[in-house]
C-alpha cells in the first residue's frame, strides 16, 4: 500500500480546510512581508490524519492479519509470514509526531498563545495534542517494543535514546493524567480542526480516562501489581461506556481521503488485497454472532458469508468470499480508533482479577450488548446471542471468554486486536497451512534506516530483545 501518498494528501487537504477556516478578517490583516504560520486548527487536522493514516493503514492491515480477521486473497506473503517483517514508524515521527509538538509550543510560547487562541482555547489544545501523542506512541511501542520516546522529536538530538517499553508506559499513563488536569469541558472559544471528536472537550476527556483503561491492562501478565495499581486510579464512569461512545476518524468520498482499507482493496487493488478470514467469519458462524453482517458483506456468488481460506493464494475467487463489511471499508466509512465494548471488556477483566470491585458477569454482557448496539444489532438478537451457552459467563473461562470478545469487538482494529490477542492468547490461533514460520508474529522489526542513522540506540534496543535479534517473532515487554 503506497501509505505515504495518501498521508501527504491527506496533509495538503488539512490545511486547505485549516486556512478555510480562517475569517476574510484574519485575511485581511495579513502582512505580506512577514511569515505566516499554519493555524493550529490545520496543524491539528493534519496530524490526525497522518497518524490515521499510520496506525489504520499497513500496520494495522497487517495485525488484522496476524489475529487472522483479514485474508489476502491474492498474495498471501503477510498471511504468511514470508516477508521481511521490517516496518518504519520515520513517518509518525516527521509527521503527525512533529506537527502536535508544533501545536503545543504555539499554545505555549508567550510570543504565540493569544494569537492561536483563535483557534480553542490554549490548555485544550494543548491537551489534546499530548492525548494523541500519548495514541501515537502507545501505537508504537506495541507494535516495535522499545522505540525513541523521551528524546524523540527534539532538533537538538539527532540519534535518539530508544526507550524500555515498561519505562514509556509508566510516561504514557501520567501524559494522560496531565493532559486531563489541562482540559476545560467549558471552554471560551471552541476547538477547530478536530476530525475525531469535533471538538468535544467532554468526550476528550473520556478517551484520555479510556486510554488510561487500555494502557493499565495491557501490563496484567507482566506486572500484576502495578496493572492493579493504575486500575485503582481509573474511574469508569468518566470512560466510554455507551455504544454512542467512539473515537471515530471520519473520511471523505474522494479517493486520497478514503478510508484506508477502501484504498487498499478499490483504488490500489493489488497484493494487499482483503477479504474477511475463514478462521474470523466460521467463529462468527458457529456462534450465531449477528455481527457479521457489519463486519462482512455476502459472498457475491452465494450470498452467504464465507471467509477466505487463511494463508492459502485465491487469484480471482473474490465473488466467491465475503469482503470487509461496508461500515468498516466503504469509502467514506470512518477509520475506528476506539469503541466502549472495548472498554467495558477490559472493566470485567479487571473485576476478574480482582483489581477493582463489581460484577464481571454484568459488564461482560454489557460489553458484548454495546457492541452489537454499535454494529446495527436489534434488541432481540442481543438477547438471544447472550442466551447462548457459549456465550453466557463462567468466571472458570473468564480469559478465553473476554479474549474471544475482545478479538470480535476489535474487528479492524489490526493495531489493538493483535496486542490484545498477544496479550491475553484467545482465542486459540494457528499459522495457516501455507505459513513459512510456526510462529505468528509477535512484533514488527525496526526500519532499515535506523540501522544507518541510530546504529548505536537502534542495536542497544535490539540487545535487550531475547534472542538479541531484531526479528518479528520476537516478543514486546508485556507479551508473555
Amino acid at each position: 500500500m503506497n501509505t505515504k501518498k495518501h498521508i501527504y494528501t491527506a496533509f495538503v487537504l488539512a490545511v486547505l480546510v485549516g486556512i478555510g477556516a480562517c475569517s476574510d478578517l484574519e485575511e485581511m490583516n495579513i502582512d505580506p512581508n512577514k511569515t505566516q504560520t499554519v493555524p493550529t486548527s490545520a496543524l491539528l487536522t493534519q496530524a490526525q490524519a497522518n497518524l490515521v493514516y499510520n496506525f489504520n493503514g499497513e500496520i494495522a492491515q497487517l495485525g488484522s492479519q496476524y489475529v487472522q480477521h483479514f485474508a489476502q486473497l491474492d498474495y498471501p506473503d503477510k498471511s504468511n509470514y514470508a516477508e521481511d517483517g521490517i516496518s518504519s514508524f520515520n513517518s509518525v515521527y516527521l509527521g503527525g509526531l512533529k506537527d502536535l509538538q508544533e501545536i503545543k509550543i504555539l499554545n505555549t510560547a508567550q510570543e504565540s498563545k493569544e494569537r492561536v487562541s483563535q483557534y480553542g482555547d490554549n490548555n485544550n489544545q494543548v491537551a489534546v495534542a499530548a492525548v494523541l501523542n500519548v495514541w501515537a506512541y502507545h501505537n508504537m511501542t506495541d507494535v516495535w517494543g522499545d522505540i525513541p520516546y523521551a528524546e524523540a522529536i527534539n532538533d537538538d538530538i539527532l540519534m535518539p535514546a530508544y526507550d524500555m517499553q515498561a519505562d514509556i508506559y509508566d510516561g504514557l499513563f501520567q501524559d494522560l493524567k496531565d493532559a486531563q488536569a489541562l482540559i476545560d469541558m467549558s471552554p471560551v472559544i471552541d476547538l477547530k480542526g478536530d476530525m475525531i471528536f469535533n471538538g468535544d472537550m467532554d468526550m476528550w476527556y473520556a478517551f484520555a480516562e479510556s486510554m488510561k483503561i487500555r494502557i493499565a491492562m495491557r501490563l496484567t501478565e507482566v506486572d500484576d501489581a502495578k496493572a492493579k495499581a493504575m486500575m485503582q486510579e481509573v474511574d469508569f464512569t468518566k470512560a466510554f461506556s455507551l455504544s454512542t461512545h467512539f473515537a471515530h476518524f471520519g473520511h471523505l468520498e474522494t479517493e486520497n481521503e478514503a478510508n484506508p482499507l477502501y484504498i487498499d482493496n478499490v483504488v490500489n487493488l493489488g497484493a494487499d488485497f482483503f477479504a474477511v478470514a475463514n478462521t474470523f467469519v466460521d467463529a462468527l458462524n458457529s456462534m450465531g454472532d449477528p455481527r457479521i453482517a457489519s463486519f462482512a458483506n455476502p459472498a457475491i456468488n452465494s450470498g452467504l458469508y464465507v471467509g477466505h481460506t487463511y494463508g492459502i493464494e485465491g487469484t480471482g475467487n473474490a465473488a466467491d468470499v465475503s469482503m470487509p463489511g461496508d461500515k468498516y471499508a466503504a469509502q467514506a466509512a470512518p477509520t475506528v480508533i476506539m469503541t466502549a465494548a472495548e472498554i467495558l471488556l477490559a472493566k470485567a477483566e479487571a473485576i476478574q482479577r480482582n483489581y477493582i470491585s463489581g460484577d464481571a458477569a454484568a459488564a461482560y454482557r454489557a460489553a458484548i450488548t454495546v457492541s452489537m448496539e454499535y454494529n446495527g444489532v436489534d434488541a432481540g438478537d442481543i438477547a438471544t446471542y447472550l442466551a447462548r451457552s457459549e456465550v453466557t459467563y463462567d468466571p472458570a473461562k473468564w480469559r478465553s471468554q473476554i479474549g474471544t470478545q475482545k478479538w470480535i469487538a476489535l474487528y479492524a482494529q489490526g493495531i489493538q486486536a493483535w496486542a490484545e490477542w498477544r496479550r491475553l492468547d484467545y482465542p486459540v490461533l494457528t499459522p495457516g497451512p501455507a505459513a513459512v514460520k510456526s510462529t505468528i508474529p509477535r512484533r514488527r522489526a525496526y526500519g532499515s534506516s535506523e540501522y544507518t542513522t541510530n546504529e548505536a540506540n537502534v542495536s542497544e534496543a535490539v540487545s535487550r530483545l531475547a534472542t538479541g535479534k531484531d526479528l518479528f517473532t520476537e516478543k514486546v515487554w508485556w507479551d508473555k
